[in-house]
């Protein structure tokens, strides 16, 4: 630590009898040194791997696009890229973008994207929030957290909204409450959009809506053959429309 301090021409450990805390420098330098040991354990592993064993392809997305945009995203994967091992995690934004730092995920999907120079930030689809309700059917106002964004738009134009709401943290889920027990709340336009055909919600024309969109994000650099497949065919099946109404 000390060649290190030396090699910095800076102090990053202030050390006493209860201890060491980290000086402001070593705050500033901590993120970077776990950058630089996540990188120096991949080429530790990447120089152990058999030349023959299975490429990895590692994704992620939260939790409300696993189904149907990561879900038919890997189908068509697994059946266009048979030599490729798959790791898929589903979380929150921020443990997605973090993984995706730490070089522990090729690629993930999220509502609000984080910029940066190692970032590629791909605008992949814009999506909306629409208030449905059931016809002639009065229930409670399902409240479900769309994330930062959302929250942002929604207490600036429905502030009043909240009170006496059912707070569901899944979107899915709020659907099938209100569809069974009546009722209203903020959906995605997509997931909407057959049962406003069937007539069995309606959509409140005098609400307001709220942009939602997905984006794609990827380190910058050079990228495998399979990524570039993969994420080919990510764009694919955002562009057939039909796939989404689901």
């Amino acid at each position: 630590m000390q060649r290190l301090e030396q090699q910095l021409g800076c102090t990053l450990f202030v050390r006493n009898r209860r201890g060491a805390r980290l000086t402001p420098e070593g705050e500033r330098f901590a993120p970077h040194a776990q950058r630089l040991l996540s990188e120096w354990s991949q080429a530790v592993d990447a120089v152990k791997v058999p030349v023959n064993q299975q490429p990895t392809l590692a994704v992620g997305g939260e939790t409300s696009l696993w189904n149907p945009l990561l879900s038919g995203w890997l189908q068509w994967a697994q059946k266009q890229l048979r030599d490729v091992q798959f790791d898929v995690r589903v979380e929150n934004a921020e443990a997605l973008l973090a993984q995706l730092d730490a070089g522990e995920l090729d690629a993930v999907l999220v509502h609000l994207p984080r910029y940066h120079n190692d970032y590629i930030v791909e605008l992949l689809l814009e999506e909306r929030l629409l208030l449905a309700e059931t016809p002639s059917r009065p229930g409670p106002f399902y409240m479900v957290d769309w994330g930062p964004g959302f929250r942002e738009q929604f207490e600036a134009s429905l502030p009043r909204a909240r009170e006496n709401s059912c707070q569901v943290n899944l979107g899915p889920l709020a659907v099938q409450l209100m569809l069974a027990n009546g009722g209203s709340g903020y959906f995605r336009s997509r997931v909407l959009a057959p049962y406003f055909d069937s007539g069995e919600l309606r959509r409140v024309d005098d609400a307001p809506e709220f942009s939602y969109p997905v984006y794609l994000l990827t380190r910058r650099g050079e990228r495998s053959l399979s990524l570039s497949q993969m994420l080919l065919g990510l764009r694919e099946r955002v562009a057939e429309e039909k796939q989404w109404q689901l």
